[in-house]
């Protein structure tokens, strides 16, 4: 029996507060990585001094958007893959009934048959995670060659490595995964407050390392993806955020936030207030003329994962409950026709920052384009707003984005049939037989 791949069900209920949070979502993406294409040499310091509006934006930055678009990132993609997990399961078991001997005639299937359609659904499933992951590491790795700072690949790399378990629900081994990386992470990023300010410029990617300055720029960017790759899943938050949305998926916390609607406005008001708390000092720093304390970095980081959650919670919030005719209105289904995007937005402004910060410049004048981090923020704004009306486009002409479709022809046509065979039906024994 051949089972059609799918990520999700175009006949169930489409819930907008996930899709609303991606769009949104992106919208900090790029303000988050515009300073890896804005990014001044060390050349060039001190010809751009530092103006009240770069100073404000960094210090807001700091507080809302460093560190914390990544995890929130992680937390929609986790609920993703348990979401695509759900329906394929309970559509695959079904699948599964219909295809035994006399299920036609309205056979009730025993409990080993449903157990065993269950199983089968389930290792189905799994494989459809794996298989994913495995085209995300090689989309990520393409994406890599462009901007090291891919996130695909991490992701991708996540779903291959727990497939198994988030397709079986081992909630207690993907706990216990995330609290241990966590320990990881946060060592990790002590590690990074207490050494030099040059090993942290390189370690961060602020500052390129001498191997591979002498490397071609793809290569060096290669070098660069391939060491994120495995430094984002273990030194850093993407498991454990990635966890936590995997569980919410299991819960009608998100789905069904106009239930939830005291729950989710603590999270987001508490989440964000801690996160930014916990990243106050660093940002100071960037204002005043203070000295950073070591623990500045972990603080950041791990107080980052709060402020995540406090952004889902209050774009939850935003995005409200299903409606009865499906259809959103203003921001909201602007959001949402990126949402469904994303990974198509998420390239795009790879593409628009390079024409903008590199092809463009290098055409023009010779040289890449240096902006300060304002003027770099208001053009990430733009550039969302861009992949705003290409997915809008796509969303009236009833397409999905190109990369999505893509992903999901690679991932279907790379299935293994498997063979297997129902359990034999057991005779029903009768009194005195």
């Amino acid at each position: 029996m051949h089972l059609i791949s799918s990520f999700t069900s175009s006949r169930g209920v489409r819930y907008p507060a996930p899709d609303v949070a991606r769009g949104f979502m992106l919208l900090l993406i790029a303000v988050a990585n515009v300073p890896q294409w804005s990014r001044v040499p060390a050349s060039f310091v001190g010809t751009f001094p530092a103006s009240a509006a770069d100073a404000w934006w960094v210090f807001i930055r700091e507080l809302f958007v460093d560190h914390r678009a990544y995890p929130l990132f992680a937390m929609l993609f986790g609920f993703g893959l348990m979401t695509m997990i759900n329906r394929r399961i309970a559509s695959g078991t079904e699948s599964y009934l219909q295809s035994l001997p006399g299920a036609d005639a309205g056979r009730e299937p025993t409990p080993q048959e449903e157990a065993w359609a269950r199983e089968q659904a389930t290792v189905d499933a799994r494989s459809l995670v794996r298989r994913r992951g495995w085209w995300m590491i090689l989309f990520g790795f393409v994406h890599g060659i462009f901007f090291p700072g891919d996130i695909i690949g991490a992701y991708g790399l996540v779903a291959v490595l727990f497939a198994g378990c988030l397709a079986r629900k081992q909630y207690t081994l993907l706990y216990s995964a995330g609290a241990f990386i966590t320990l990881l992470a946060a060592a990790n990023f002590l590690a990074m407050g207490f050494a030099s300010p040059e090993t942290i410029a390189v370690w961060s990617g602020a500052q390129e390392s001498q191997f591979t300055i002498a490397l071609p720029w793809f290569a060096a960017n290669i070098v660069e993806w391939t060491i994120a790759l495995f430094i984002q899943v273990l030194l850093a938050l993407i498991v454990p955020a990635a966890v936590l949305g995997a569980r919410l998926a299991d819960t009608g916390i998100i789905i069904h936030p106009e239930r939830h609607r005291g729950l989710l406005a603590a999270m987001g008001i508490g989440g964000l207030t801690v996160g930014a708390g916990g990243a106050l000092h660093s940002a100071l720093t960037k204002m005043m003329p203070i000295s950073a304390w070591p623990w500045d970095f972990a603080a950041k980081e791990l107080f980052g994962l709060a402020s995540a959650c406090g952004w889902l919670a209050l774009l939850a919030l935003y995005a409200g409950g299903p409606r009865e005719d499906g259809r959103l209105t203003g921001l909201r289904r602007l959001a949402s026709a990126v949402g469904r995007r994303s990974m198509t937005a998420y390239l795009s402004q790879t593409i628009l920052f390079g024409v903008i910060f590199v092809i463009v410049p290098l055409l023009v004048t010779g040289e890449r384009l240096w902006l300060g981090p304002a003027t770099a923020a208001l053009i990430a704004v733009a550039v969302w707003l861009v992949t705003v009306v290409l997915c809008v486009v796509l969303e009236r002409g009833g397409h999905a984005g190109p990369f999505e479709t893509l992903l999901r022809t690679a991932v279907a046509r790379s299935e293994r049939k498997r063979s297997m065979a129902p359990p034999a039906v057991q005779p029903i024994s009768r009194p005195g037989a």
